[in-house]
């Protein structure tokens, strides 16, 4: 055979090799990434950048790259690379893979202060996982949540969270991680000025492991705990104990920036701006950055230095307003009720489409019949729509007479209204709307909604005897098309109060959702 044949089939083999050199070192980095994250990384950064994946390896790839960058504690980038990987479990439908890649695509979102994106992917992510057996993830999950409510201040709500973790860590016999937890519970208590219950968790936290790393963090916790008792001795020692120890994030730059704010207070300025500056040597977060430009300005004023002092000041006012735009970010608690909301909407709109499709076909196989039977009852349907149609006339007449009313009234009281502050606007809107629909009057109101909305008061306490006159007195403020500023001052209260109660008045008529509640009233208003 031709020496050449033979020279270009030991090329082609030796490329055939190569290529699947590819999927071999990501099995081995998948295989090591537990016991070995560090070797693991290394083999997933150092790939030959000539060669080239399959969109499977490569989406594979991605979601182990995350996971090896997150258990180094480095950077999660590109986010090109986990990006793919959703894509591409989202089209190939691998529930459990798909899980994992929201999973890190959510923790990337929160590492940027992104709060509320996060908080979308995750639930996406516990909507797959939530009846699996992939604690470990869960347990992951409900520890980011539980750390974005603490940062939105949300404390009892991150209770919660850090409970569910600590229940799914022990499912998968992970007691380091489910230790943590318990810290992360304590300084809930804390945060709430639960100081004694928090430290009550902490030193069980030290009976529990052995860890170095986590022993660190009690002491940490302890010295906080301590600092914000007013017992500074205490906490002098176990902040100044910390140091000691490894540490694991942003930990050694909270335990220097606590240490600096203890000195401050103790008017030992030159300790106290030691250990401001040496917080900003380690990683740290933008929350820290902030106070330790507080602590460095407030130092520089005892000091005398104003000069210096204006220079931290401006830096302390650039992060205070970086950090108010995180806290600005719509609630862990509220996303998540929206999510829930939105679930329950989607199946509703599936079973619908269903149905229409069932109807669909009834309606062609009868068709014939309801042809036959239309032309007999035309006469009397034109007669009963003309009826309906009077009858349609008259309502509406009524809602626009009262909507009428509300605006002669309001128009009277508008000179006022221009000349009075917040609190007396809010008073003259009560006045308007009390003289116009008599709600502080619960018969006449009632005679006046019964008459207006087809009987919808009595139909609403004959349907459900725990109906309340609030909520009733929302349904026909709902029907007369009140703007729901309006609608905050005339029921005292706030706009996520609403949202609940909308919640509860759903759940008490034996409805899904609050779009079938606000039909159903539609519906009920209109004469039959």
């Amino acid at each position: 055979m031709h020496p050449k044949f033979h020279f270009f089939c030991f090329l082609f083999c030796l490329s055939l090799i190569g290529c699947s050199l590819m999927p071999n070192e990501i099995k081995t980095a998948e295989k090591i990434i537990q016991t070995n994250p560090d070797s693991a990384l290394h083999i997933l950064q150092h790939l030959p950048p000539n060669r080239t994946f399959s969109d499977a390896d490569r989406a594979l790839y991605g979601i182990l790259l995350f996971q090896a960058l997150d258990k180094n504690d480095k950077p999660l980038q590109p986010d090109s690379a986990i990006n793919f990987s959703v894509n591409y479990y989202q089209n190939t439908n691998d529930i459990q893979h798909l899980a994992v890649a929201y999973y890190y695509k959510a923790l990337l979102y929160k590492r940027a202060q992104q709060f509320d994106q996060a908080t979308l992917i995750y639930l996406k992510s516990l909507d797959l996982i939530r009846n699996e057996k992939n604690f470990k993830l869960l347990g992951k999950i409900y520890s980011d949540m539980g750390d974005i409510c603490s940062f939105q201040k949300d404390f009892n709500e991150a209770l919660k969270k850090y409970k569910e973790s600590i229940f799914n860590y022990e499912k998968a016999n992970d007691t380091l991680d489910a230790s943590y937890k318990v810290i992360d519970i304590a300084r809930m208590h804390f945060f709430l000025k639960e100081y004694t219950k928090a430290r009550m968790y902490y030193k069980k936290t030290l009976t529990q492991s052995t860890d170095s790393c986590l022993h660190g963090l009690v002491y940490q916790e302890m010295g906080i705990n301590y600092y914000w008792a007013k017992q500074f001795d205490s906490a002098r020692y176990f902040l100044s104990k910390s140091l000691l120890y490894p540490y694991k994030g942003t930990n050694y730059a909270i335990r220097c920036f606590n240490l600096a704010d203890l000195y401050f207070d103790i008017n030992q300025y030159d300790s106290a701006f030691l250990y401001a500056t040496k917080a900003f040597k380690y990683p740290i977060t933008i929350f820290i950055q902030r106070e330790c430009y507080r602590i460095l300005t407030n130092t520089e004023y005892s000091r005398g230095d104003f000069k210096q002092m204006a220079v931290y000041m401006s830096k302390y006012q650039n992060y205070t307003d970086s950090v108010r735009k995180i806290e600005t970010q719509t609630k862990t608690s509220i996303l998540e009720d929206l999510h829930q909301t939105n679930g329950t909407v989607s199946k509703s709109r599936q079973f619908l489409i269903v149905l229409g499709i069932v109807i669909f076909i009834i309606t062609l196989v009868s068709l014939f019949i309801v042809f036959t039977l239309r032309n007999r009852s035309r006469k009397k349907q034109l007669q009963l729509e003309k009826t309906e149609e009077k009858l349609t006339e008259k309502q509406l007449l009524l809602k626009d007479s009262l909507v009428q009313k509300i605006e002669e009234n309001r128009l009277k009281h508008s000179a006022a209204y221009k000349k009075a502050n917040l609190k007396e606007r809010e008073a003259i809107n009560k006045e308007i709307f009390n003289l116009s629909l008599h709600l502080e009057d619960w018969g006449i109101f009632k005679t006046l909604m019964n008459n207006t909305f087809n009987n919808l008061v009595t139909e609403l306490e004959v349907r459900s005897q725990e109906i309340n006159h609030k909520e009733i007195i929302w349904c026909c403020l709902f029907l007369l098309d009140i703007p729901t500023n309006d609608l905050i001052i005339l029921l005292d209260c706030q706009q996520r109060s609403l949202y609940k109660m909308k919640q509860r008045l759903t759940q008490k008529l034996h409805l899904n959702t609050t779009t079938e509640l606000e039909q159903l009233l539609l519906n009920l208003s209109e004469d039959k």
